[in-house]
């Protein structure tokens, strides 16, 4: 008899029209549409062996530059072949087990000389490969073939056979990740007053990242400043450049070339070159910044990622909007306006600071304009993407996964971020993954839960989240969330704005000096029996891990807005669930992975589509950094003293 199958039962609820949705289990019927999980047997190998791959894109419009293999923690460069066509063998092939990641980095021309690149994601090859020598794909008319070595079914998922192995803890994804690369390590290079302490401080979330005993002006580059509101970046810090002063960048390459020997943990990531913006007629590039970008531009500083930071850009806005002549806004209405404005500061930005650099160290310099005023958080957001992308185009994919857990300004790196810490294992496996099982589901459950909460790297002291207590929240959500009837299961939400701006009226009552908040499941209340169940796979588990995931993302994402870098409480904790359990998105949510489990009828080709409807409810319900200052003006600040309990 199989426990793990459960049915849906529509209970009538006190005082409201809306049906409950319970899952629970069932023994004497077996109402899954899934095959019996029972009778299922898993032909995914846990491992296969890569000889050699091909690109063969005589067929299509992309023109290659160079591509790159990325298997696991190998980066093997792919050689051009006759024709179009590239070509690489592996001898001794290379080991693919399942918590490795496998993807193409494909590199190719633009219009006007620029350099672009895509991956393309080959993960699925563990499910796809069995028995045959060899893996096909397709991609823009770009055909890949990967040549796999020796019998690819002789390392195939095996039952523990030891009770070692089944008691043994799971390993969260994070822990590997801060075992090679504990923190993001960035240099910030900037004049005395050009807001390099306030850029820090808004970037990461911490309230003074270069103490005050610091002098200004007189930084020590080796010193490492790491701040007790956010462990995961460590910051160099480093005057600018005078005219006519050339110690301090020998002083720079020296510490860069120093840190380039040096392990992934202690090497460096990224530099920030930080100008304020300056007025017109005013010079951008001294003397010894023009000799450290010529030192970027020919190579002698290796690839390390250097990002020009325009500062103080709301200042410069209120300087071109001073110069603007009243009398002929007078006809204009506030969204005109507004258009004139930003044209204007525009052209002049353009102007003032974009032309000259990139006529000096050419267009491929990445550059942004920041401000640290809060209704401009999307401009910071905007650093840390061309940051993490560089980073992980130029340094290494744990590097890039840590810039995104340490900054705290841009909600969808974080989605970004929990998407590539899943894919890795555990997530792009839920159907066949061996490390779950003959283990329990709470087991299972307490290492998604783990690897999600460490990516989002609130300012949680007290570790409410990762508390019993809020697991327990978060399981009876998957449980008891009130959804509307799926009259139209393919409905979708609108945007992340019309999601939070729902939120936005229900944290308006919960917020300030009121009664403490009662949670429409409480963590007190006994557990679902299925927690304790060991993992067998049927639809209705797979919809449960489904749901946790994304009800466990998007309830964060609503405390990041919530918090603005506070410390977490469980009052605010609270207000969060109660907001996403009574906003929209929780019944679209679980709608969607009820009609997604409807229609799936094959849990053996299950995994890529579950990865893909994962990642698909997250997109949809993530926030766009354009609209988080609107978004924070809609919301209270929440009480988060005296705290209360669960």
């Amino acid at each position: 008899m199989i426990h793990t199958l459960c049915m849906v039962c529509v209970q009538p609820r006190p005082n409201s029209a809306q049906p409950r949705l319970r899952l629970f289990s069932n023994s004497n019927q077996e109402l899954s549409r899934m095959p019996n999980p029972s009778n299922h047997t898993s032909t995914a190998p846990c491992a296969i062996h890569i000889s050699g791959i091909s690109i063969d894109f005589s067929h299509s419009e992309k023109n290659l530059e160079s591509a790159e293999a990325r298997i696991g923690k190998f980066l093997r460069q792919i050689d051009h072949d006759a024709g179009k066509t590239m070509r690489q063998t592996f001898s001794p092939p290379i080991k693919l087990s399942l918590e490795d990641t496998f993807s193409l980095r494909l590199q190719y021309k633009r219009r006007f000389r620029k350099i672009a690149h895509e991956d393309i994601d080959l993960d699925d090859i563990l499910r796809t490969s069995n028995a045959r020598q060899e893996y096909h794909k397709s991609h823009d008319n770009i055909k890949i073939v990967v040549t796999l070595s020796g019998n690819t079914l002789t390392e195939h998922a095996k039952q523990p056979d030891s009770a070692s192995d089944t008691t043994r803890e799971l390993r969260p994804t994070t822990d590997e990740i801060v075992q090679i690369c504990p923190r993001f390590r960035i240099l910030v290079i900037g004049k005395t007053g050009v807001g390099k302490s306030s850029l820090i401080n808004r970037a990461f979330g911490v309230h003074e990242a270069i103490p005050s005993t610091h002098k200004p002006g007189e930084a020590d580059i080796d010193h490492e400043f790491v701040s007790p509101q956010n462990d995961r970046f460590v910051l160099h810090d480093s005057k600018g450049f005078e005219p006519g002063e050339e110690r301090n960048v020998n002083i720079v390459r020296d510490f860069i070339d120093r840190r380039k020997e040096m392990s992934l943990e202690d090497q460096l990531h990224a530099v920030w070159l930080c100008f304020e913006i300056p007025r017109a007629g005013g010079r951008l590039l001294e003397t010894g910044t023009e000799e450290f970008l010529t030192l970027k531009r020919g190579g002698k500083l290796g690839n390390i990622p250097v990002v020009v930071v325009f500062t103080k850009y709301d200042r410069f806005i209120n300087r071109v909007n001073r110069t603007l002549d009243e009398s002929s806004l007078m006809e204009l209405n506030p969204n005109a306006i507004k258009e004139l404005i930003k044209d204007k500061v525009d052209a002049e930005l353009n102007e003032i600071c974009i032309e000259p650099l990139e006529k000096f160290a050419g267009p491929d310099v990445p550059h942004a304009t920041v401000s640290t005023n809060k209704e401009h958080a999307e401009t910071l957001a905007r650093l840390i993407q061309i940051t993490e992308e560089h980073v992980c185009k130029h340094v290494a994919g744990d590097a890039s996964v840590m810039t995104s857990i340490a900054q705290r300004v841009d909600p969808g790196l974080k989605i970004k971020a929990s998407i590539e810490v899943g894919k890795r294992k555990y997530w792009k496996a839920l159907t066949s993954c061996a490390a779950f099982q003959d283990r329990r589901m709470s087991d299972c459950l307490r290492v998604l839960h783990t690897d999600i909460v460490k990516v989002w790297n609130f300012h949680d002291p007290h570790h409410y989240l990762e508390s019993r207590e809020f697991r327990t929240v978060v399981v009876n959500m998957v449980d008891t969330l009130d959804v509307g009837p799926a009259t139209n299961p393919d409905r979708t939400m609108a945007s992340g704005l019309s999601t939070v701006g729902a939120v936005a009226g229900i944290v308006a009552v919960l917020a300030g000096p009121v009664a403490p908040i009662v949670l429409p499941i409480a963590a007190g209340v006994v557990v679902a029996k299925w927690v304790y169940d060991v993992y067998k796979l049927s639809g209705v588990v797979l919809q449960r891990f489904m749901a946790y995931i994304v009800d466990l993302t998007l309830v964060l994402q609503t405390l990041h807005l919530l918090l603005d870098s506070q410390e977490v409480s469980r009052r605010v904790i609270k207000v969060a669930v109660k907001s996403y359990c009574e906003s929209p998105t929780s019944g679209d949510v679980h709608n969607q992975i009820q009609e997604y489990g409807r229609k799936l009828t094959f849990l053996e080709r299950a995994d890529r589509d579950t990865l893909s409807k994962i990642i698909e409810l997250m997109e949809l319900h993530r926030i766009d950094t354009k609209e988080i200052s609107a978004l924070r003006a809609q919301i209270p600040t929440v009480d988060l003293i005296p705290d209360e309990s669960w």
